[in-house]
């Protein structure tokens, strides 16, 4: 359904029993939406949560952007949305870029967010770019890094992710496990183009936002909220200075190292996933 928040209209979709414990996803992309993830895990973790997946402003079925939009807007929606709701606290579950989201919202509201779930996240946009070229040159042969330093830039994204681009059908490959080469996202061919234009129109300008390149990872020694880190085996996005930040800043850190799986575990080994989650977000 639509709701209407701040000045935009949200695609809001709520699995699972009213009361049960409340538990926001955050997608990732950036521009990805929650259609997929809702696809494998709605069913299974709305078995045991009030799963709210939204599309953030712009994306898919979300209505479309009408301009500018930062990661501060991102985190004023789902602000807006839980009062909208009437939901006092709830925990919170960002996968890929969404965990960049997600440890910026821990961060800010702390009296809000109980627990927080990172599923291979990309924290900080040039490490995570960094990784992904670690993984994708080895199939590009003569292909070489974009050089950068400093903070992140949409220059230095859109070089980096060019160079990932030209792999072409075999970029899922980088992305999976060897057990999921064949994997499937259902957005991919399920929604309109229309919709998949939003995504490249909100991806266009939220990586143009000067909030795209502001650190994050300082933010680790703040959060108050149990964490998780759920890393796959074979996942490309999150480096391995940020998994050791993670492991040493968070105060109340939990590392999983999920063999087998690569970026989406959700969907690759969605039954396991369903109960790690449930257990860490319920003990």
């Amino acid at each position: 359904m639509l709701v209407e928040i701040r000045d935009t209209r949200l695609y809001v979709d709520q699995r699972g029993p009213v009361d049960a414990p409340p538990l926001l996803f955050i997608h990732g992309g950036p521009g990805a939406g929650s259609y997929d993830f809702l696809a494998f895990q709605g069913d299974r973790l709305g078995r045991s949560f009030r799963l709210i997946g939204v599309d953030q402003r712009g994306v898919q079925r979300s209505d479309p952007l009408t301009g500018p939009v930062s990661e501060r807007d991102l985190i004023a929606d789902f602000e807006a949305l839980r009062e909208h709701l009437g939901i006092e606290q709830w925990s919170i579950l960002g996968h890929s870029y969404g965990g960049r989201l997600a440890l910026r919202y821990s961060a800010a509201q702390p009296d809000v967010v109980t627990k927080v779930v990172f599923e291979n996240p990309g924290w900080d946009m040039v490490l995570a770019s960094d990784s992904l070229l670690r993984a994708a040159l080895p199939l590009l042969p003569g292909a070489e890094a974009p050089p950068h330093t400093g903070p992140a830039t949409k220059a230095m994204w859109d070089e980096r992710m060019a160079v990932i681009a030209q792999l072409g059908d075999r970029r899922m490959e980088i992305y999976t496990g060897p057990d999921s080469r064949g994997l499937q996202l259902p957005a991919d061919t399920e929604l309109s183009d229309e919709y998949h234009a939003r995504s490249g129109h909100f991806h266009e300008q939220i990586t143009s936002s000067a909030s795209f390149g502001e650190p994050v990872l300082p933010y680790f020694a703040q959060l108050t909220q149990p964490a998780m880190l759920i890393k796959g085996e074979y996942d490309p996005a999150t480096s391995t200075e940020e998994i050791e930040l993670f492991r040493s800043d968070v105060p109340d850190g939990t590392y999983y190292h999920a063999t087998g799986v690569g970026h989406f575990m959700h969907a690759e080994q969605p039954e396991l996933y369903a109960q790690l989650v449930t257990k860490f977000l319920l003990s």
